[in-house]
């Protein structure tokens, strides 16, 4: 399918971005997220169009971010029943991530999802070489050369250069 054009985008969003999110927020019964979603789904369609030409692109929009944020509540009940199970209210939980500087939050999502969770494991759970192969299902060595790798890749991310060449390298991609 070819990319979608410039006034293509400017038509969908003077002539249906308003109902899109309206229908969105009525359907899903989250007004405020239903822009959010919108958004999201349109970035999506931008960045991967689907491999079949959309007939209708408002019904379309409207069906994936519906079903995104239809999604993200499912989730958050989730996280609350566990929550509730285990007697913890989630206001009370920090996010370990908040605590992380942005420039190194943005690192780790770069990061393969496995470096990226045997970091978690090792660094902000504190377990051991040991425990983080354990909890894995992976050998101890196995973790160490992931271990390896993240921080080089990491140290390559956060050197004050790599910053400013990785937007440049962002806005020409």
């Amino acid at each position: 399918m070819a990319q979608p054009t410039r006034n293509e985008l400017d038509r969908f969003v003077t002539d249906h971005y308003p109902r899109v999110v309206a229908t969105v927020g009525m359907i899903t019964g989250d007004r405020q997220g239903a822009a959010d979603a919108v958004q999201d789904a349109l970035v999506g369609y931008l960045a991967k169009p689907p491999a079949r030409a959309i007939e209708n692109l408002p019904a379309w929009i409207v069906a994936v971010a519906s079903n995104r944020l239809r999604d993200a509540h499912r989730t958050r009940a989730a996280e609350s029943r566990a929550f509730a199970k285990v007697g913890v209210s989630p206001e009370g939980v920090e996010d370990a991530t908040t605590m992380l500087d942005v420039d190194l939050q943005r690192a780790l999502d770069r990061l393969p999802a496995r470096q990226r969770r045997i970091c978690a494991l090792h660094y902000l759970l504190d377990l051991s070489v040991e425990e983080t192969a354990a909890t894995m299902g992976i050998s101890p060595g196995t973790v160490k050369t992931q271990l390896f790798r993240a921080r080089a890749t990491l140290a390559a991310a956060l050197r004050p250069d790599a910053s400013e060449t990785a937007g440049t390298e962002e806005l020409s991609a």
